[in-house]
């Protein structure tokens, strides 16, 4: 045999001794999963796809992992039926988490596979989500599982809000933009319009969240007690110069004190991000988080994001 194919040889057995151990941890895991599930059955993989922000049904793999047009989960469980949902993830570490069926959290890191049991009890459309932060697109894996009787159609999907599809992508402004238009990017960017709503205006339901909903961020001028425009927009004028504080002592503005004292209170909870608490304290925890922005975003993109909310007209009936 010459030293080509002697090579082509040894080529070809490496690339198939590297597949063997890459493949070998999912086969043994899938054996070992099925392995003992209740007759009848169904089996359904949610895989988490980081780069499209997605869960998805489909098989992912090296080749695919790229496309940006996995479509996010939607599985539809029977009442009463057992469902072993597998859980993989093809990139970073998630977290699946579906509290009002009491699924996980269960984590999910590449090359591993976990999967639970489920049996509905109750019928509806219940939503999942990724409680692992895992990069821009994290605070957009969200989808719903269906559950209907036997024999009856699941209801449509709820429509995706038109500002939160592929969020992550959206255009940054100019260099020069005003500070609101930047806080404006930011705020869709990094996914807080997934949580607080288009335009800050709140109302995502928060499962077992003592407020019900994630509150709105539109209207903080009122909190910070700033009712006339011309207030609003020498503060916003401040903020961009680089200092709010700068103008203590040097603005006429009513009830100054309070507006920075509420500005340094909004700034702490974007950099340490706050705690949901419970409504049923012996209930699962809130899925919705605010996350810890602090090394995230500079205290500049911090006060860009506080001179839009500034910018917004609080909520209808607020």
């Amino acid at each position: 045999m010459s030293d080509k194919s002697l090579e082509a040889a040894a080529t070809a057995t490496t690339a198939l001794v590297i597949a063997a151990a890459i493949g070998a941890p999912f086969w043994y895991q899938r054996r070992q999963l099925h392995e003992g599930l209740p007759p009848g059955t169904r089996v359904i993989t949610l895989t988490a796809v980081a780069s499209s922000g997605h869960w998805t049904e489909e098989a992912v793999n090296g080749e695919n992992y790229w496309r940006r047009d996995f479509p996010a989960a939607r599985p539809v469980l029977t009442l009463g039926q057992p469902t072993a949902i597998r859980i993989a993830s093809s990139d970073v570490t998630h977290v699946f988490y579906a509290p009002a069926l009491g699924i996980g959290p269960i984590e999910a890191y590449p090359g591993h596979v976990r999967e639970t049991i489920v049996t509905p009890s109750k019928a509806g459309v219940f939503p999942y989500y990724c409680t692992a932060f895992c990069g821009n697109p994290h605070f957009g894996m969200r989808g719903e599982i269906a559950v209907e009787p036997a024999g009856q159609a699941a209801p449509p999907p709820a429509p995706v809000a038109p500002g939160t599809k592929d969020y992550w992508e959206a255009p940054q402004p100019p260099a020069g933009a005003p500070l609101t238009e930047r806080g404006k990017w930011i705020f869709l960017e990094r996914g807080c319009v997934t949580c607080h709503g288009e335009g800050g205006r709140g109302g995502v339901q928060n499962f077992n969240y003592a407020r019900g909903a994630v509150p709105a961020l539109a209207g903080i001028s009122d909190r910070m007690m700033l009712y006339e425009p011309e207030d609003v927009k020498t503060v916003v004028t401040a903020l961009a110069k680089g200092s709010l504080d700068a103008l203590a002592g040097k603005t006429d503005i009513p009830h100054f004190e309070i507006a920075l004292s509420q500005y340094h209170a909004i700034r702490a909870v974007i950099q340490n991000g706050s705690v949901s608490a419970k409504k049923d304290p012996t209930g699962p925890t809130p899925p919705l988080q605010m996350p810890t922005w602090a090394g995230r975003l500079s205290d500049r993109d911090i006060d860009a994001v506080i001179a839009y909310l500034l910018t917004l007209p609080p909520p209808a009936g607020a």
